[in-house]
């Protein structure tokens, strides 16, 4: 018999379900909650309570209910999947413990996410009670159209300030007079030396060299030479290296998969580097945006631009997939679910893909609004290439790629067809190692079955039963002999291949997508014609094409001049980089349960001015950069921390740590060993492109330590769940989703890794001999300051420089030559100590935080 799971009362976790990110709350929604309604509900529910049919008093269709449950002890301890029962149940651990029962167990991705979820806090916003409540209908679409991030911006009247002289511009104006009006008063301008250093790290991601800042403080840090400076960076071709990488996190940018089967994007990138040349470009933001939609059914003047708005759709095709399930329906909708949540979060910062089930329980979405849009991208083929071989593996989950490049044409035919062969081919080949193991797993049985033979008829039947089976086993060998050296063979004649690249194309069936009731691809209603929000109700825009999949329609709408967030969001997050915080603090959730910006009318300014100027990232970067709110000091003052701790005001700079790439990148740049140029080839194109273990494990087989390379960090792969330790510890994008803010943590084990790391103390010991072997250098004191220009932007203090000198002359007692007993050589004494104060140097705080 089944024993649900139920719950003896409520626990002190319960605290962290009721107070939750809205990302962890948009998670339950698209992830959890359907789940639960689909696959539970019918037994575990307040309506199958009143109908008797309720499974051994467990409520699972509200937060007290899982939480209080009954009689099987808790079904959930927020934090620790290890001690929750229901996960336990989900992966069917034991008979009597099982859900949903009597059907096969939930497909793995569905699981993680469960262990996932409950890992995060199992953050739940669901009524309270148990017991049946009134309808709670989110806002209307007529209330919608009233909610300040819904109204199309419009551009401001500067605001009068008293202090007429303090302002550079409009920017400042804004600022200003939320100061003034709070009593604040803004910060001293900061040093030259700590201006050009967070300027070069904020829009290169690299530090300033010496030369730099000499050329800079020779210059007398005037207005004009300020202004050149920016110029400067922003043509710097680390511009879109520093600025691309900011939109790989919304892109949710992967080299691989990702989930259970974690097969390599090997031409992931051909995306990213797009990015990187759209940011260098300074393509427009609205272009940007609908070659990422909808790139393949733009016009394009000639063969590169056709091939470079065919990349960019590969934003459509980066999404983890559950290469795992086995419904070709429900694969599908989860492929789109995926793409709603990216477009809609990332484009728009709406929570869209809550209304997958249902309405929205805040927003103005309704769920026909989500299938309108299900059913433009329901008509699309995101081109991903081939996907796992090999146990239960199944062919829609194979696609194809674009062909790009000169002889695109003329080579793709073939090519595409070696590569179905090849991967036809190659899943017969599992498919025969699949019936032989399963063979030769029946032969202890067979042995068994000889050994417990109580007549000699018996045993005769039994030996009899082995040697067929022996005999089926060795017919396979020998098959599987052939068929493994067709594959073999087939790899080494691949014929001349085009570029290829991921994207996305119409499929030949245009359709128009049903509602999924209570989001079970099993349970239809009603058709629903392709479109858009209704909310965002656009003059002039065109409806989706009868003939194609109408993305470029959606691109188009997207992008319309009166859309209410596209700007909005964009450039919220440019403000967010450059300046530590947010106008709205959440940045993916401009809807009812997100935050009210802090500065609505700065944010409409700078939304219609980013629109006025041509959608022009750059333009928007140097007019913030060029304001005295960007020029602000971080330092601390007394009275305006006691009234605005968070800095909401903008009475300071905030400091803020780098990302992990900055870092990465800027330890690699002190050391002398950062190639700065991008890589002539992709990393992944060191390793063959079909690797049969790994398509048939899937798993990737690129492992931590294979991923060493001194290019810049946004160069490197990413692969789903095989990060660097490094980009781990120090808070890098989560790849499975998109992501518009990092966190920002301050861990032990960050400063135990710049302490200890092998990589950094190599890093440091190169930094050390760098310094060691130049001969301008005729000091230790002018050695120190060198070291400070590099590190740090600037010269040490008196102090510094004496414990600088005073720490490189020390003795060292008990250093030895490594591999030897004896003593080391004074200039081993020498490097070590040098070595000692570099690594000092990249470890400490400021190094890692711009001011």
């Amino acid at each position: 018999m089944i024993r649900p799971l139920l719950l003896i009362g409520f626990f002190a976790g319960a605290s962290a379900v009721s107070a939750s990110a809205p990302e962890q709350i948009a998670f339950f929604e698209s992830k959890i909650r359907p789940v639960l309604v689909g696959k539970c509900q019918s037994c575990h529910s307040t309506e199958a309570q009143q109908q008797g049919k309720l499974k051994a008093g467990l409520l699972l269709d509200s937060r007290d209910g899982l939480l209080r449950g009954g009689d099987s002890g808790p079904a959930i301890v927020p934090g620790d999947p290890a001690k929750s029962l229901l996960l336990r149940a989900l992966r069917h651990d034991a008979k009597d413990l099982a859900m949903p029962p009597k059907e096969e167990k939930l497909a793995a991705a569905v699981i993680a996410d469960f262990e996932r979820w409950i890992r995060d806090g199992a953050a739940d916003p669901r009524d309270g009670s148990p017991t049946p409540a009134a309808k709670k209908p989110g806002m209307s679409l007529e209330a919608g159209r009233q909610f300040w991030s819904l109204i199309p911006p419009r551009l401001p009247a500067e605001p009068a300030v008293r202090d007429a002289a303090w302002p550079a511009g409009a920017i400042d104006r804004f600022v200003l007079a939320k100061l003034e009006a709070a009593g604040l008063a803004p910060n001293t301008e900061a040093d030259p030396e700590a201006l050009l250093r967070r300027l070069h790290l904020d829009l290169t991601g690299l530090p300033p060299t010496p030369e730099d800042r000499a050329a800079f403080l020779a210059a007398g840090s005037t207005a004009d030479a300020l202004d050149e400076a920016i110029d400067r960076l922003l043509e710097s071709p680390h511009f879109g290296e520093r600025w691309g990488r900011h939109w790989l996190d919304v892109a949710r940018y992967a080299d691989s998969n990702g989930r259970d089967r974690n097969v390599i994007f090997y031409h992931a990138w051909r995306y990213r580097d797009y990015v990187i040349a759209s940011f260098n470009a300074d393509k427009p933001y609205d272009e940007f945006l609908r070659e990422q939609i909808a790139g393949d059914l733009m016009p394009a003047r000639d063969a590169a631009q056709r091939d470079e708005r065919l990349t960019a759709t590969a934003f459509l095709a980066l999404g983890a997939k559950a290469y795992e399930e086995q419904k070709q329906d429900l694969y599908w909708m989860d492929v789109v679910d995926e793409q709603i949540e990216t477009i809609g979060r990332g484009v728009m910062g709406l929570s869209v893909a809550c209304a997958r089930c249902h309405d929205h329980k805040f927003d103005p979405i309704p769920t026909a609004d989500y299938y309108a849009l299900a059913g433009i991208l329901r008509s699309t083929l995101p081109l991903y290439g081939y996907g796992p071989r090999g146990i239960k593996a199944t062919m829609f989950h194979h696609t194809e790629w674009h062909a790009i490049g000169p002889e695109a044409s003329t080579l793709a035919p073939a090519a595409l067809a070696y590569y179905k062969k090849l991967d036809a081919d190659t899943l017969t080949m599992h498919t025969a190692r699949s019936d032989r193991y399963r063979l030769q797993r029946r032969q202890p049985d067979a042995k068994l079955k000889i050994d417990n033979a109580k007549t000699p008829e018996e045993k005769a039947a039994a030996e009899a039963e082995r040697d067929k089976l022996l005999a089926d086993i060795e017919d396979w060998n020998r098959k599987i002999t052939v068929l493994e050296k067709g594959v073999a063979d087939l790899q080494d004649a691949a014929p001349p291949q085009p570029g290829w690249t991921m994207g996305a194309r119409d499929r030949e069936t245009i359709i128009d997508s049903r509602i999924h009731v209570r989001g079970d691809p099993t349970n239809l209603g009603d058709p629903v014609p392709r479109g858009f929000l209704q909310v965002v109700n656009l003059p002039g825009a065109s409806p989706p094409s009868k003939n194609q999949s109408g993305r470029l329609e959606l691109a188009q709408w997207l992008t319309h001049r009166s859309h209410p967030l596209t700007a909005r969001v964009m450039v919220n997050r440019v403000w967010q980089h450059l300046m530590g915080r947010a106008l709205v603090m959440t940045p993916d959730d401009f809807g009812v349960t997100g935050a009210a910006p802090t500065h609505p009318e700065l944010l409409d300014y700078l939304a219609v001015r980013f629109m006025e100027e041509g959608w022009s990232v750059k333009k928007l970067i140097r007019e913030i950069a060029l304001s005295r709110a960007y020029r602000m000091s971080t330092d601390g003052n007394a009275a305006n921390l006691e009234r605005d701790p968070d800095n909401t005001h903008f009475w300071r700079m905030t400091p803020r740590p780098v990302e992990v790439e900055v870092l990465r990148d800027a330890i690699l740049d002190f050391s002398g060993q950062l190639d700065p140029y991008p890589p002539r080839e992709p990393f992944l194109s060191r390793f063959h492109p079909q690797r049969d273990a790994e398509l048939h494990s899937f798993k990737p087989f690129l492992t931590v330590d294979m991923i060493v390379d001194t290019h810049r960090s946004v160069y490197l792969p990413v692969v789903r769940g095989t990060l660097p330790e490094m980009f781990s510890l120090f808070d890098f994008a989560p790849p499975d989703r998109t992501v518009a803010r990092r966190e920002e943590s301050i861990v032990p084990a960050q400063a135990l890794f710049l302490m200890n790391s092998p990589w950094v103390m190599e890093q440091a010991a190169h930094a050390a001999r760098r310094v060691l072997d130049e001969t301008r250098f005729a000091s230790d004191e002018a050695r120190v300051r060198h070291l400070y220009a590099l590190a740090y932007s600037r010269e040490p203090s008196a102090a510094e420089l004496q414990r600088g000198v005073a720490y490189v002359s020390r003795p060292e007692e008990t250093l030895t030559t490594p591999g030897s007993k004896e003593p080391a050589t004074p200039e081993a004494l020498r490097e070590a100590r040098w070595t000692s104060f570099c690594q000092m140097l990249i470890a400490s705080a400021e190094f890692r935080v711009v001011r």
